[in-house]
């Protein structure tokens, strides 16, 4: 336990330090000026990934730190995350993901080491749909609308809590998806780093009350990320305070720790999802959901969002019941705008099945992830994914005839 005595990293230190990040690694690393605030300081953008792999296979993350300008730890780790990604033990990661952090959301505040904004909203919640007023808030959304992201992170201080504990949250999804399931797998992995790295953590929904709430003026950041685009919404919170503190290394490894094991699920695949990368792009239930298609993460993303922000156009997507032993039929009502980079529909039979067919509206299809259907096994289970492209409003029946199961 030890006491601080000044704000550290300041607006000016964390600038020198990304600039000087930037000089050094010129090839992997860019810093962007995305906006100035009221006071004429810079918001930046350090973007780092490998630029020898194309960048139409990349995840896209997006990490924000430094909203509350009194909350250090954020901006403290968003700087050591920049440097462990220039290392070579980031390759892999490099090499699969495009990451952009912003380190100091805030740089007013920062500066006076405060919380609150003096006059007008907060730059965390200004990201209500009627759009951002601050240019903190707008120059957040710039750079989330250019890179549609599959993970948002914002990372906080509890900036009273002193020698306490930290905590990772996450917002919560849409009811009845598999978004809760994964987004607790998520945070309890990285809570179990920040611990093995040696400061006590906790794991649990952003449900505090009125703090995820949306009006048309006011809406977090998280809150935004996801409703845009349905990139998993992440929030970490690290104990800290001007009087107490654990030691910055101590704070910095624990924060270090946890995004190392987030950023690890863009390079991984979930079994019960075909693609490798963040489990983003199902809506609704491994056994039956709504999937984003596409061979690269580029075509992945376009659907994914457009997907998402039309799914309230399914009307209907049933598995008629009860379900035959060697036969699935499926009936698709999508009333909303047609969907140029197409939908897939996931639904899973039990035992290691051969198909024998799959029609729609009486048409056959064959095997394809972009426009007819593609399957794998997981467990005791097949997993069959249909992707029709430019999907058009209308109905449609889906029928997958299969074999007998065989033996898992």
């Amino acid at each position: 336990m030890t006491e601080r005595q000044a704000v550290s990293p300041t607006s000016a230190e964390v600038a020198a330090r990304i600039l000087r990040a930037e000089q050094r690694h010129p090839d992997l690393v860019k810093v962007r000026r995305m906006g100035i605030t009221a006071e004429g300081r810079p918001i930046h953008a350090v973007t780092i990934t490998d630029p020898s792999v194309a960048d139409w296979d990349k995840q896209h993350v997006l990490i924000a730190a430094g909203h509350h300008g009194n909350e250090e730890s954020g901006r403290l780790i968003a700087l050591a995350l920049i440097g462990w990604l220039t290392l070579p033990s980031a390759l892999e990661v490099r090499q699969k993901q495009k990451i952009v952090v912003m380190p100091n959301m805030n740089p007013d505040n920062a500066e006076r080491d405060v919380y609150d904004t003096p006059d007008g909203p907060r730059p965390f919640r200004d990201h209500a749909p009627s759009g951002p007023r601050l240019p903190e808030g707008k120059a957040l959304e710039e750079v989330a609308y250019k890179l549609e992201p599959e993970l948002y992170v914002d990372m906080h201080a509890r900036g009273y809590a002193g020698c306490s504990y930290d905590m990772v949250l996450w917002s919560e999804p849409a009811t009845y998806t598999e978004g809760d399931y994964l987004l607790h797998r998520i945070a309890a992995e990285m809570a179990e780093a920040g611990e093995r790295a040696g400061i006590p953590n906790i794991a649990h929904p952003l449900s505090w009350p009125g703090f995820m709430s949306e009006s048309p003026d006011v809406s977090s950041a998280c809150a935004f990320a996801y409703r845009q685009f349905k990139s998993l919404p992440i929030l970490t919170e690290t104990c800290e305070s001007n009087e107490y503190a654990y030691p910055e290394r101590d704070r910095v490894r624990s924060g270090l720790a946890k995004l190392k094991a987030l950023l690890a699920w863009g390079n991984r695949r979930h079994p019960k999802l075909h693609h490798a990368g963040y489990p983003c792009y199902l809506i609704g239930m491994f056994q039956k959901g709504l999937v984003a298609i596409g061979r690269t993460a580029a075509a992945r993303r376009q659907s994914r969002v457009a997907l998402w922000r039309n799914w309230n156009g399914f009307k209907a997507f049933e598995v008629e019941a009860p379900e035959k032993p060697d036969e699935k039929r499926l009936k698709v009502d999508y009333a909303g705008p047609a969907l140029a980079h197409g939908a897939g529909f996931q639904v899973a039979v039990r035992g290691h099945r051969t198909l024998r067919s799959v029609r729609v509206n009486g048409r056959k299809l064959r095997p394809s992830e972009s426009n007819g259907y593609h399957t794998w096994r997981q467990g005791c289970s097949t997993f069959i994914v249909v992707s029709l492209t430019d999907l058009q409003p209308g109905k449609y029946g889906i029928m997958i005839a299969h074999a007998p199961a065989n033996r898992p």
